[in-house]
Order: structure tokens, then C-alpha cells, then sequence
């Protein structure tokens, strides 16, 4: 993932932040994206990530005695998820705009150093209402307010997986080839020692109808939440669902795509001249008059 992100935005060219959850809280991570630098030498990339619940961090050294002896590279130990209670009194409240509603919130914003990297990392441990997590970023002048609304966004990416997956079945794809190395737990997908033409070309032509499905997946459903916003009047006029608590005037692209599938069967031979019926069609196996059984 950090590799990727690295990648993007060196043909973008431009400073950006990325937003992933606690399993890349790891200290790879974040130094794969330290060294993404633009012409200046700053940082291209920085991350928003939530920390792990056991997450420990350090003060900074004290200051040198003089006295004989390696100089100490960090302070205090401290876990973070002891300073809810410990540091209670030093939080802020904050009113920031969370799912497209304001909503309060306390913080407690620190730079401490991150083992992992050697490194200041700026932790904001957030309490809201009786849940509490730690957020961390590896912008230390980012605001608090601003690292907890940019970690918002995650629900967001987190419901277009959702309708991907289960409404959409963008994973779903069967494409492979034989001569694709097989990836075990223990072992990684090593093309570079494929260097058989044929089997190039086979693996390229699978990588390819794998990226296709999954990108003309995400069109649908870009096209799906197109008219969802636009045509949302008649959708639910032609929808034959049942909703127990309908929460918003738009619906959902899961509604959209029950009515466009209800439209299109019984509509199915008034699209004769678009190339879906054609294809559609051409499939159809038509019986012949020796194939179908005889009945007295």
C-alpha cells in the first residue's frame, strides 16, 4: 500500500495525505513514505493512521549531563492509552463536522517520539462520547481538528468497498492463468522469473481483464450514485422494495440498481438495438427440433 501510494504521487507530483487504519500503524510504513521528497526535498507524503491499542511512545531525552557515557535517545516511556485517564484535566473540546454533521469532541494533542522511527510522530488521543482511540500523524503541524476529520473520511471508503464487494461483486472475478507463479502465506507472486514471451503475455492479458472488471465495476457504481442524485423522484416511484426506516431522500445504489434491474427485464425487447441485448442474445442457445423430447 505505501509502495503504491509512493508511486501515485510521484507522477502527480503533488503533497498529499493518506488516510489507512491500524493494521499499517507499523513503522515500514511510515519510513516508505518518508522518503517520498519532491524537488526541494520535502515530504510529498504524509500519513493518518489509527495506532494500535497497546501503541507506546517516548518523551524527549533529557538533556546531556556531561557526565562519561552514551548520551539517552529518548525520555520517558509513556503508554498512550493510560494518558485517557492520567492526563484527563489537559484534553480539549473541539466542534467539528463529522458524517456531514457537527459533533464535539475532546482531544489531546502530543509530538512524541515513535521508536519505529526514530522519529516525532504527533498523537491525538480523541474521546467521543464513551469511545476512545488514538490517531496519529506523522505531520506534526497538522491540527488535532484536522487529523480527526481527515480520519472521518474513512467511513466513507470504508461503504464504497461495501456496495464494491457485496453489491457490485467487483471482487468477484475468476481470471487466471497456469502460468502465474502460485502465492502461498509464505511466498511472494516473483514475476521477474517468468521469462517465457508466452507466458508474459498471459499474465499481462490476466492482470489486464483484472484491472477491466474491477475498474468497469467502479464505473457502474459511479453510474449507479450518478443517477441516484439526479433521478432520485422517480427511483422511488418505481421501487417495489420495502424499507422499514427510510433515513434519506436519496436512495441507496442498492435501490437503484433493484429498479434499473426490474425496468430492464420487463423492458428487456425494447433495448433491440443496443449491443447489451445483442450480446445477450447471441448467447442464447436456441433448441432444436431433435433435441426437444416428443409428448403423446
Amino acid at each position: 500500500m505505501a509502495t503504491m501510494a509512493v508511486d501515485l504521487v510521484s507522477v502527480m507530483g503533488k503533497k498529499c495525505i493518506i488516510v489507512l487504519d491500524a493494521y499499517f500503524a507499523v513503522g515500514p510504513v511510515f519510513s516508505i513514505l518518508q522518503k517520498s521528497l519532491d524537488d526541494q526535498g520535502e515530504r510529498l507524503i504524509h500519513v493518518v493512521t489509527r495506532a494500535k491499542s497497546n501503541v507506546v511512545a517516548y518523551l524527549d531525552p533529557p538533556s546531556k549531563t556531561g557526565k562519561p557515557g552514551r548520551p539517552r535517545q529518548y525520555g520517558s516511556r509513556l503508554r498512550l492509552m493510560d494518558l485517557f485517564e492520567a492526563m484527563v484535566g489537559q484534553f480539549e473540546q473541539t466542534t467539528i463536522v463529522l458524517y456531514g454533521q457537527s459533533k464535539e469532541v475532546s482531544f489531546l494533542c502530543l509530538d512524541l517520539i515513535w521508536k519505529p522511527i526514530g522519529e516525532k510522530v504527533r498523537f491525538v488521543l480523541v474521546r467521543d462520547g464513551s469511545e476512545q482511540f488514538i490517531l496519529m500523524c506523522s505531520d506534526v503541524e497538522l491540527l488535532a481538528s484536522d487529523i480527526i476529520r481527515a480520519y472521518s473520511y474513512r467511513f466513507k471508503i470504508e461503504v464504497s468497498f461495501k456496495m464494491l464487494k457485496h453489491l457490485m461483486g467487483v471482487f468477484s472475478y475468476r481470471f487466471w492463468t497456469s502460468v502465474w507463479p502460485r502465492i502461498g502465506k509464505s511466498n511472494v507472486s516473483d514475476l521477474s522469473s517468468i521469462k517465457d514471451q508466452h507466458s508474459q503475455r498471459l499474465i499481462r492479458q490476466t492482470a489486464n481483464a483484472i484491472e477491466a472488471f474491477m475498474n468497469f465495476g467502479c464505473i457502474a457504481t459511479g453510474i449507479l450514485q450518478i443517477i441516484s442524485l439526479n433521478f432520485h423522484q422517480t427511483i422511488w416511484g418505481k421501487y417495489l422494495g420495502w424499507l422499514r426506516t427510510v433515513t434519506s431522500t436519496i436512495p441507496s445504489e442498492e435501490v437503484v440498481k433493484s429498479v434499473i434491474q426490474e425496468e430492464y427485464y420487463h423492458n428487456f425487447r425494447s433495448f433491440k438495438n443496443s449491443a447489451i441485448y445483442r450480446i445477450i442474445m447471441s448467447k442464447n442457445r436456441k433448441p432444436t427440433v431433435d433435441a426437444m423430447p416428443l409428448a403423446a
